[in-house]
This record gives structure tokens, C-alpha cells and sequence, in this order.
């Protein structure tokens, strides 16, 4: 039974993560850390290699649910295997990653020759799904086409964007006229 459990709903591709943060501010010497799997902490080679070294140097003991448990009655030995082992798991993670993102990427240029892929929803359109950034493109384009602003970079500012979504949202403006 664990005495505390920490979740993330963020992918192991980033090590900077709420609840994994949460776990490498608790953990102190003589915790037991239990992860189900390798890649649930981090799906980056040397990510994995960091955060165990952290485990490490705080004498926690780190448990992966996926990995065999080795006990051969020398702790040098057994240490060496475990160590072993989250090398080889951590390449995997990794090589996983890339290989997922490779596919994505060729996922999309097959749509792209198809015409099918549109890319990302616009927040800041007229058509947007979001009221908010509807919104915030309807304030735009009228205080741009009626001059009632003193500088982009006021105008910006005002509508609470970085100057670079607002002149995204000029350029469709100025498109649509």
C-alpha cells in the first residue's frame, strides 16, 4: 500500500512535470519510489539517467514494476543488473518517442499531399471554437479597420496577445478584405 501517490497527466516526454515534481520534492532517504513502468517518468534517455541518479544520491529506492526483480545475494551485482537494465529500458523509451513522432510526421505529409490537413485550430478567427478568442478577434478587427488604436504594439497589449498572434490575426484581416 503507498502511502502517497503522485500522478501527472502530462506525457513523459518532459521532465519538467507537475507531479513528478511534487514526487522530487517529497522523496526523502529511505523512501521507496514505485513506478509501473520506465517511461512513466520519462520517456528521455537522459532524463531517465538524471532522475535515477537523483534517486541515487538521495538514497531512495527506486522500484520499476516492468523490470525483473534480481536478487543474487551480491548487492554489487544486483545494482550492476538493475543499472544495466534501466539503460537498455530507457533506449527503448526514447527510441519509442522518436519513432512515434516519426510516424505523426509522416502521418501528416500524407494528408498534406491528400489536401486533408488543416493543421491546428485557430484560437484568435472568427469561425474559432473558442468564444473567448472569437472575441478578442472581433475587438481586434474592428479597433484596426476603425484606426482606434495608437500603436500594434498598444493594441497588443490591450487584447492581452504577444505581438506576434496579433499581427497573425492582421494578416487574416487583411486577407478577408
Amino acid at each position: 500500500k503507498a502511502d502517497y501517490i503522485f500522478t501527472d497527466k502530462l506525457s513523459g516526454k518532459t521532465i519538467d512535470r507537475p507531479g513528478l515534481n511534487q514526487l522530487l520534492g517529497f522523496a526523502r532517504e529511505g523512501d521507496t519510489v514505485e513506478v509501473v513502468s520506465l517511461d512513466r517518468l520519462s520517456r528521455n534517455y537522459q532524463h531517465i539517467q538524471q532522475l535515477v541518479q537523483r534517486f541515487k544520491e538521495r538514497k531512495v529506492k527506486l522500484i520499476i514494476d516492468d523490470l525483473p526483480q534480481t536478487n543474487t545475494g551480491n548487492a554489487l551485482v544486483d545494482q550492476f543488473m538493475l543499472d544495466m537494465m534501466l539503460n537498455l529500458m530507457g533506449f527503448v523509451a526514447q527510441n519509442e518517442r522518436e519513432k512515434i513522432k516519426e510516424r505523426q510526421q509522416q502521418g501528416i505529409a500524407q494528408a498534406k499531399k491528400r489536401g486533408v490537413y488543416k493543421g491546428r485550430a485557430k484560437k484568435y478567427a472568427p469561425n474559432s471554437k473558442n468564444r473567448e478568442g472569437r472575441l478578442v478577434y472581433e475587438k481586434i478587427k474592428e479597433q484596426y479597420l476603425s484606426g482606434n488604436y495608437e500603436s500594434k504594439s498598444q493594441l497588443a497589449k490591450d487584447n492581452e496577445i504577444s505581438r506576434q498572434q496579433l499581427y497573425r490575426i492582421l494578416q487574416s484581416i487583411n486577407k478577408d478584405i
